[in-house]
This record gives structure tokens, sequence and C-alpha cells, in this order.
């Protein structure tokens, strides 16, 4: 059985010895392994043979036709059926790899190459296919010391020879002269909306007025690096921030929010994490009379895995101070935890947000202020083209008030919202969205339903 499969993979080899310059691309693999990545043999009556099999056909036949976004996504029927059945074929992860190659997914080509390293008999033919995607990187001394690497574990002479030739060929190029990597220190967004608002929120009271109107919001951020390369260098830094929102309603005054922030970041990668930690100051006007100052810290971090996933931590506390004494009983404390996770394939990708939000105000002696919220939210995307893609995404959040001798409420509001984004121009981008809200309360005064619509131009400085 080994001798049949050494010669399987020395055909792969001498496939792959088609391609004589360094700019060649991985060969796929023309049958589907029957042992798995340890050696062992796979138990055939335990797989949906007729269905794996019928993906790996198709894909296949979409390969040899250069349709590889289908031929891809064929693999990867395979290769979650495999994954279900608790074995997946060392072939699979290779033809996925080279498909990946084909349109140019460097990064997640590089993924399913590395998921060989650990085979015996596939970790050469894997590096060497890590290399090629180091090349087409720009990487030289990457591609060089991959070269090598699959050099020193291989004994086939045909990939020795192959590695050797493209040795030799990058020892004859000259390195290319790459320009030092500028970080811009400050960075600015302006975003100017107009929109629609089906019934009106008070927000101080909680309740909608039953009254609708046009409204327009203007938005400006402005951050500068005070120490260090900035958070895009990934490495540690010191950062003035700062922000501006401003929401009017044309036809009356009565529900119009300004905000104005400044702060301070600090920025410092841990290993695989990227933590910053805020320190805000902000001050708030609510139909044009002085409304609250807030006081927060916030700490925020985030991990890149090698599949592109993204998982994020936020805490923020916040210290709320009235600066109008009709509302001195929203005065108090709010910590919010959030906790999320994206997944991202070449098109599409899903995120998943939980928040906790915990309450601690003056309150009144009837009305409680302090809710304990949890809300969940399931976000989709999609890439149309380079420059257009949509989403729509629902959230659900309930709240529970602590009982008064005249209130006992509980809330739970449903939210739906659906965007459509284009990139207009390099900087500029311009955005849709329609949102609808339905908020149910124990107590009936509290619910409301909700429609807005907005047009948002964002200019990136």
């Amino acid at each position: 059985m080994a001798s049949k499969l050494n010669r399987v993979i020395s055909a792969g080899f001498l496939l792959f010895l088609l391609c004589a310059q360094l700019s060649a691309e991985p060969a796929d693999d023309q049958r589907a392994s029957v042992n798995s990545d340890d050696g062992e043999s796979i138990d055939l009556d335990a797989i949906d043979v007729e269905s794996i099999d019928h993906h790996l056909a198709r894909a296949r036949q979409y390969y040899k036709q250069k349709n590889y976004l289908q031929a891809k996504q064929h693999f990867t029927h395979a290769l979650q059926k495999s994954e279900d059945k608790g074995s997946v074929p060392a072939s699979l992860y290779y033809n996925l790899g080279s498909v990946c190659y084909k349109l140019e997914q460097y990064e997640e080509s590089r993924s399913y190459f590395e998921k060989l390293q650990d085979n015996k008999k596939l970790d050469a033919i894997a590096l060497y296919n890590i290399a090629l995607i180091e090349n087409r990187l720009g990487a030289r001394e990457a591609t060089i010391d991959t070269l090598r690497q699959s050099r020193s574990i291989t004994d086939d002479p045909q990939l020795l020879a192959l590695i050797d030739k493209q040795l030799k060929k990058l020892a004859k190029k000259k390195p290319v002269r790459r320009k030092k990597t500028s970080y811009k220190d400050w960075h600015a967004y302006l975003y100017l909306s107009y929109g629609y608002d089906s019934n009106i929120r008070f927000a101080p009271l909680e309740v909608a007025s039953n009254e609708s109107g046009s409204f327009g919001q203007f938005i400006g951020v402005f951050d500068k690096v005070i120490v260090g390369k900035g958070a895009g260098a990934k490495q540690h830094a010191l950062l003035f921030t700062s922000s501006v929102f401003l929401s009017n309603y044309f036809s009356t005054d009565f529900n119009d929010y300004n905000l104005f922030d400044v702060g301070l970041r600090y920025a410092f990668p841990v290993s695989q994490w990227r933590n910053k930690l805020d320190l805000n100051l902000k001050k708030s006007t609510y139909g044009h009379e002085d409304y609250q100052g807030i006081a927060s810290v916030t700490y925020k971090t985030r991990r890149h895995f090698s599949n592109k996933d993204v998982f994020n931590l936020r805490y923020r506390y916040e210290q709320i101070e009235s600066l109008d004494t009709r509302f001195d009983y929203l005065e108090g404390h709010r910590q919010r935890l959030w906790l999320g996770y994206q997944w991202i394939w070449p098109r599409d990708a899903v995120q998943l947000w939980y928040q906790l939000e915990l309450n601690d105000r003056t309150n009144t002696a009837t009305r409680n202020y302090s809710p304990t919220r949890n809300t969940l939210r399931l976000r989709y995307e999609k890439d149309l083209d380079s420059t257009n893609r949509v989403y729509g995404e629902y959230e659900y959040r309930h709240s529970q008030y602590d009982p008064t001798p005249v209130q006992d409420r509980q809330d739970g509001r449903s939210s739906f919202l659906l965007a459509y984004v284009n990139d207009i121009a390099p900087g500029w981008q311009l955005s849709a969205k329609w949102r609808f809200r339905s908020n149910r309360s124990s107590d009936e005064i509290y619910s409301y339903d909700r429609h807005i619509a907005m047009l948002t131009l964002r200019k990136l400085f």
C-alpha cells in the first residue's frame, strides 16, 4: 500500500516538474487519496462516498475548464463533508491550496498547504508551494528560506533538482529595492447623512413621540499619533483622539442631539492580540441644552486567525454626570461588555455579537432607569464585486428593570437592518440603510415601532 501511494505522489511530482519557472503554479492532485494525513487507512464505508466523490468529480471538471471559483466551491463542500465524518484526505487540502492559488487568494492557499506540513509524504511539496506563494507576494528572502526547508526534508531527486534550479535562479536575481514603509501619523473621517425617522424617540424618557420627520447628521473623527507609528503599524503607540456628532431634525428641535469627544488611546499589541486602551471625556447637548458629561475608559482587543476569522472583545465603563437638573435621574454609571466573532470567506462574512449592559443610575421614586440588558446581533455581508457590497443584520435586546411601586418593566426590542455600500472612488464611500425597530414592553408607554432610512456619504483622509 505504501509503495503504491509513493508512486502516486511521484506522479504528482512529475506534473509539478513541467513548471520550469519560479512563477509556476501549484499542481492539482488528480485523484483523491484513500489515506488520512497520518497514513492510516480511511474506512470508506463510514463516509458518504457518493456525495464526496460527486463534489470531487465536479471540482476537477471545473478546474480543467479553468472555472476555479466553482472548483473551489465543490472542493470546499467535499472538505466540509469529510470533516463531518472525522477524516480529511491530505489531497483535499492540497487541491484547495492549488485552486486558491489560481484565484490569487494567496493567504488562504498558504493556510491549506500549511496543514500538510505534518504529513511526512507531502510536507516537502507543501513547503515548495508555500515558497511559490512567498515569491508571488514579493518576499524573496522568505522564498529562499522556504525552498531550503523543503530541500532539507526530501530525498526525491526530481523535487531536489527543481528546488536547486529555482534557488540558482533566485541567486542571480538582484534583490528588489523596496521603499521604506511610512505611516501617516493622523487619520480623519467625515460622514454626512440625510435620513427620515418615522417615529422620533425622546431619549431621556425612553418613549416615542409618535411624530415623524427628516434629519441631517454630521460625524467628524480625527486621530493624531503622539508617540509611535499608529495602530496600523502593529506597534506600541499613543494617540490623541477626537470626534463630533451632530444630529438635527428639520421639523422640530426637541430631539436634536450633539456629542463632543476628546481622548487618549494607547495601542499595545501582545503576541497575536491587538489591544487598545481609550480614556475619553465627552459632553452632549439635547434639544440645544446641556445634557450630560461622561468620563469613560474602554479596553478593546482582537485577534486574527490563520483562516482570516476575527475574535473581538470590548469593555467600557462610563461615569455619567447630568448637566440638566431635569434629567438628574440618569446620573450614575454604565458598564458594557461586547464579545464578537467574525467568520470571513473570499466574498462573504458573518458576524455574531453578544453585549451585556449594566446600569446604576439615580432613578426616580416611581421609575427605574437602570436596566440590565442582554443583546445578540447577527450580521451577514456579501461582496457583490470589488466596489459594491450588501449586508443584513438582526438584533434582539432584552432589558430588565428593577421593580418600583408603580412599575414592573421588561422590554424586548427586535431590530432589522438592510444596507448597500458602494466605494465610489478612493477615499469616498456612499451607503444606503434602512432599519426597523420594534420595542415591546410590559409597560405599554414604552412600546413603539420605528423605521429609519438614511443615505450617507463618507470621506476618508
